[in-house]
């Protein structure tokens, strides 16, 4: 069994914040009500867990008609564990399947690494 997973702002793991602070030292706030302008990590963040602990965070939309999974921004965690790059770009071409998307298109926003 894997513990590596794009999780939604819902998780159990995400959604009771003190609780992911406390022991993932992940400080997590979903932006799609914050103005582009003073958005952090992207409108829709997903958090990415990566051997079992919080390792990134990517911002994702679906481009349906393109049939394109669009990564807007990736964000590497300071202590990510190694891989995490390979993991993210597995678990993405996953995603793109799972929503019936032919691709995955990188923006090159944000400091993980995935062109």
């Amino acid at each position: 069994m894997t513990s590596d997973a794009l999780l939604t702002p819902f998780d159990p793991v995400c959604w009771f914040r003190p609780r992911a602070e406390r022991l993932y030292d992940f400080h997590y706030r979903i932006e799609i009500y914050t103005p582009k302008e003073q958005r952090q990590y992207g409108y829709y963040c997903l958090p990415l867990m990566v051997s079992g602990r919080l390792a990134g965070r990517i911002d994702l939309k679906a481009d349906r008609s393109g049939k394109r999974l669009l990564v807007q921004a990736a964000w590497q965690e300071p202590n990510a564990p190694k891989g995490t790059t390979e993991v993210a770009s597995r678990l993405l071409e996953r995603a793109a399947r799972w929503q019936g998307l032919e691709e995955v298109s990188i923006s090159g926003v944000g400091n993980l690494d995935l062109a």
